[in-house]
């Protein structure tokens, strides 16, 4: 029997849970980047639609 019987308790990181919020995030990101994008286009298209009759 030797000396030191101690468990050795090893912590790992949850990849998974990990990948999860960054899945979340960037789904997120893509959402808001759409909606910018086409918030800019409409505005683009509405300043030239009233350029038209000034």
């Amino acid at each position: 029997m030797s000396g030191d019987d101690r468990r050795i308790i090893v912590v790992e990181d949850d990849r998974k849970a990990i990948d999860g919020i960054a899945t979340v995030f960037g789904v997120v990101f893509v959402v808001v980047m759409g909606i910018a994008v086409i918030d800019h286009a409409l505005t683009l298209a509405w300043s030239a639609v009233a350029s038209w009759f000034n």
